[in-house]
């Protein structure tokens, strides 16, 4: 017997899949760009690809009608993950302390609370990003063993009733 999740809450995390780290990239360099925008860009080969995969995973198996996760009895599991991921990726974004050659720093979380640029407003933003950062690749990694492990078992129901 398998589990539907509902179609609002499968379109809701495919699309947040696909749009949150282009969301985070935005909030990141709309607050305080930098130097650390700079290293995320040489890793850009890296991010990109593990975005692409979250693209094939949000199109095929949430945003479609058959989509594994749409219709397996660990579609919940593979909702956290994904909206865990997608959460994750804007928090790093929010916590990132970042800065240029002028000697100004910071992130989002310091300047709402009017901390950028100095030591505590760092410290306590680098601590919590750290946080975020195992939170979003954790997930990511969950969500892509939950989508293989899916297939893996649709295969499977297929190949016993064919």
């Amino acid at each position: 017997m398998s589990t539907v999740i509902s179609r609002a809450a499968a379109v809701s995390a495919g699309i947040a899949l696909i749009v949150a780290p282009v969301a985070a990239v935005v909030l990141k360099g709309s607050i305080f760009p930098g130097w650390m925008m700079f290293v995320a860009m040489m890793f850009s080969p890296v991010l990109l690809l593990g975005w692409a995969l979250q693209i094939v995973i949000a199109v095929n198996a949430f945003l479609r009608a058959r989509g594994v996760f749409r219709r397996s009895q660990g579609g919940w599991r593979a909702l956290i993950a994904a909206w865990l991921t997608s959460v994750g990726v804007l928090a790093v974004a929010f916590f990132l302390v970042d800065g240029g050659d002028d000697g100004t720093y910071g992130s989002a979380f310091t300047e709402l609370m009017g901390t950028s640029s100095t030591p505590e407003g760092e410290s306590l933003s680098s601590v919590i990003m750290l946080a975020c950062v195992f939170v979003w690749l954790t997930s990511w990694l969950w969500l892509v063993v939950e989508w293989i492990v899916q297939l893996v078992q649709a295969r499977k129901r297929a190949a016993s009733l064919g």
